[in-house]
């Protein structure tokens, strides 16, 4: 049984406009900004949805195809990872426009315009597994973010959800990071990049040997003077709203 506490995480609001693909945007989303786990939520309008729904003996079913526009009464979308990948179940209920309901997992649908909500956990990462006796894909295990692991129980995932992006980074607000540059951050002190895995992402060793990464999303780097003939960036963490 999987159930844990999720203490840090964000909120999104927006729209999927008319016309786009309704599941690849969805998954666009949570790539750009990063979200391994979560929880979306959403209604307006689809055409052309394709369900799968369960057998009577509880297996899936062939997917069907709603052709036409229907109303999307509700959509829940549970983001998690799959085989390394990021993952979204969305259970869709539809009324279509000759008066029928369908529910079931959406495979894809063509947006109507859809108004969405959505949360993030980002201090813990939900995986998925096949359970070999139902052959669902099933919540089997949760990792711990990994700069939270690092930064001591002191400062439990709150220094984790600092470090987590909020938003994307236009190019020129962020500068580009090298291997053996420091970063002074407030928390972790004097810091040496040790690998830049994208524009978003670094590993970093403190000066008490501890290697932990970095996600640069709400962070603001300052340049500062060079020391131990490495370029230094001064941190500032831009906090959350309460």
């Amino acid at each position: 049984m999987i159930f844990t506490e999720t203490r840090d995480g964000r909120r999104f609001v927006g729209e999927v406009p008319p016309g786009l693909p309704l599941m690849a945007t969805l998954k666009q989303l949570t790539e750009s900004y990063r979200i391994d786990s979560g929880w979306l939520e959403g209604c307006g309008a689809v055409r052309d949805a394709v369900l799968v729904g369960l057998t009577a003996e509880g297996h899936p079913a062939p997917p069907r195809l709603l052709a036409g526009y229907s109303q999307l009464v509700s959509c829940k979308v549970a983001v998690s990872m799959r085989g390394g990948e990021r993952d979204l179940e969305a259970r869709v209920l539809l009324y279509t426009a000759d008066g029928e309901t369908a529910a079931g997992l959406l495979q894809e649908a063509v947006s109507g315009s859809i108004e969405l909500v959505a949360w993030t956990f980002d201090d813990i990462t939900l995986r998925r597994h096949e359970d070999y006796t139902t052959g669902q894909w099933r919540w089997m295990d949760v990792a711990i973010n990994v700069v939270a692991a690092e930064a001591g129980p002191s400062r439990s995932g709150r220094l984790a959800m600092e470090a987590m992006p909020s938003r994307l980074l236009e190019p020129e607000e962020m500068p580009n990071l090298k291997v053996g540059d420091a970063l002074e951050h407030p928390a972790l002190g004097f810091c040496v990049v040790t690998q830049v895995f994208d524009q978003d992402r670094v590993s970093i060793q403190m000066e008490s040997g501890k290697v932990a990464q970095l996600h640069l999303g709400v962070l603001t780097l300052q340049k500062a003077p060079s020391k131990q003939g490495r370029s230094v960036y001064a941190v500032q963490v831009r906090r959350r709203s309460s």
